[in-house]
């Protein structure tokens, strides 16, 4: 559920989710071709989902393998966070495409930039994926100067990521009797849901760190709190600064 796209003549932007109705109304409106999707530049249909979500879509005909589509809780978090950010006065764009100097592409669900113009991409992750996939796709962050965090349900991703990395450290787990379930790269947030394809009417809470160091937030808290970094790694855990 795409949520920018660009007009074919000027190139401004316009978002689903935050423009006024009018606006929408007039997008709704506009001839074939006057919006373009971002990475590939094909026409643009502005929909709205059976929830009342509006999002764009290309139209069809496109002739290579279509990006893949966002589930509706993703979509929903993506405008959560950035709507947070803005609300506690940072820059936030959606989808926003990058890439590091040699040339691997990343594409942030959210790119916040603080005001010493440091970057930070807020990345929505609803399905699991290896543990070298959360390294490598965190590694091209780095490598463009842009720090990342992650939010994920906790069920499957977040447990899945946790277990994957206590298999990791089996030799500290014998060593000290102690579970490393979290690694300095990787700096994860989480979360309860139901599914992917469904959203509370309140905003989930958010979870940071685990047993005695674990933080419940709002989604303001965590945004504004990553923003002003107050996570901090002290192995073997992740710690939030008071």
């Amino acid at each position: 559920m795409g949520q920018i796209a660009y007009h074919a003549k000027t190139g401004a932007m316009a978002e689903a989710f935050s423009a006024p109705d009018s606006v929408w109304q007039d997008i709704c409106q506009s001839p074939a071709g006057t919006w373009l999707m971002p990475q590939t530049d094909w026409p643009a249909t502005p929909k709205t989902s059976i929830r009342g979500l509006r999002f764009f879509a290309h139209r069809p005909g496109y002739p290579d393998k279509l990006p893949a589509p966002e589930s509706y809780a993703h979509t929903r978090l993506k405008i959560e966070i950035a709507l947070a950010l803005r609300r506690t006065g940072y820059q936030a764009d959606l989808e926003v495409s990058g890439q590091t100097p040699n040339g691997d592409a990343w594409i942030a669900d959210v790119l916040a930039r603080r005001k010493d113009d440091k970057l930070i991409a807020f990345e929505i992750q609803f399905s699991s994926q290896h543990l070298a996939d959360f390294r490598s796709r965190t590694m091209r962050y780095s490598q463009s100067s842009v720090s990342v965090c992650w939010f994920m349900p906790h069920k499957p991703v977040a447990n899945r990521l946790g277990k994957a990395l206590c298999y990791e450290n089996q030799a500290y787990y014998k060593e000290h009797g102690v579970f490393v379930a979290d690694c300095e790269e990787i700096i994860p947030f989480w979360f309860d849901i139901k599914g992917k394809d469904e959203y509370p009417d309140q905003s989930p809470e958010i979870h940071f760190g685990r047993g005695q160091y674990n933080r419940r937030l709002t989604i303001d808290e965590a945004v504004e709190g990553m923003i002003e970094g107050k996570p901090y790694w002290q192995y073997p855990h992740w710690n939030w600064r008071a």
